[in-house]
């Protein structure tokens, strides 16, 4: 009992030094954070396997936890992936007991704010991510579906209001089927809120990619921190491949996974490549278990 005493006096005297109470101190001695740990995927046109169960096969052998599945838009066909190729997808993931770590609805070549069929596209995705238990999905707005001014580097304010109209209209779709969407885009953080904001909506949400941030002009850790709490999911990605490169874009890596759990991010990380050459870098299979072992050693899972 004396010990016990000593041991309660001196956990007490540690706690007020660090301006602790000693039940709180006693706590953190105790052991881990009980964060749970996070889960890993990566994008399935990363595999080169883009909307096909193979992925998950390749996903299951480099150790992931789950695939980002993509499906093409058809202007003329706006159809996110027929009864067959999800029944399919569904099947691939209980032989490899991996997850649908979310849905993409690839647009790029058909922008968003200009192709009406669009919507209904993305409201089909919605019921075909729920199908596949993918909580959330990614919708980019790249190339001609840009919504930057490059000579602003802020949003086109033309592209402002259709771009919200629309999302008014998904929006709905979205939250009855559980499903979070994520703009990817090459805007900063203030443009993503102000067109959140303007929506309304819980389901609507930023795709965050800690490359393209810096990529696109924008410093990635701080636009992060803007961002805190209207972040979906999150691309793990560097310009040089390995997570571990030190290529300067994103400019500091640890500073990225130190900003991730400082905004209380939980949700999946996802793996992707930037212009990788299985010639010049090596197989992406290779690249991902380095890049997995890598992120398993970080700060995250510490």
């Amino acid at each position: 009992m004396a010990d016990r005493r000593k041991f309660l006096s001196q956990m007490a005297s540690a706690a007020a030094l660090v301006g602790l109470s000693p039940a709180i101190s006693a706590c953190c001695c105790a052991g881990k954070s009980s964060r749970k740990p996070f889960k890993i995927g990566v994008a399935d046109w990363t595999l080169l396997k883009r909307g096909t169960p193979d992925a998950f096969d390749m996903a299951k052998e480099i150790g992931l936890d789950g695939v980002q599945v993509s499906m093409d838009f058809e202007p003329e066909n706006p159809v996110w992936g027929t009864p067959e190729k999800i029944a399919a997808l569904k099947s691939a993931m209980a032989r490899t007991n991996l997850e649908c770590a979310s849905t993409a609805a690839v647009c790029g070549k058909n922008p968003f704010i200009k192709y009406g069929t669009v919507v209904d596209y993305i409201k089909d995705a919605c019921k075909a991510s729920a199908q596949l238990g993918a909580k959330d999905m990614l919708v980019p707005f790249y190339g001609k579906g840009s919504l930057l001014d490059t000579s602003t580097m802020r949003i086109k304010e033309e592209y402002f209001k259709p771009v919200v109209e629309r999302l008014k209209l998904i929006a709905p779709v979205a939250e009855k089927y559980g499903v979070t969407i994520g703009m990817e885009n090459s805007l900063n953080a203030e443009d993503d809120i102000r067109i959140i904001e303007a929506v309304g909506s819980p389901a609507i949400k930023v795709y965050f990619d800690i490359m393209n941030f810096q990529y696109y002009g924008f410093e990635t850790v701080p636009e992060m921190k803007k961002l805190k709490g209207y972040i979906n999911q999150i691309h793990l990605k560097d310009i040089g491949h390995k997570l571990d490169s030190n290529s300067g874009m994103p400019r500091d890596m640890r500073a990225c996974f130190e900003t991730i759990l400082e905004i209380g991010f939980d949700g999946w990380l996802v793996f992707e490549t930037h212009g990788h050459n299985p010639k010049k870098h090596g197989s992406v299979e290779s690249l991902l278990k380095h890049n997995l072992e890598y992120v398993k050693n970080s700060v995250l899972f510490s």
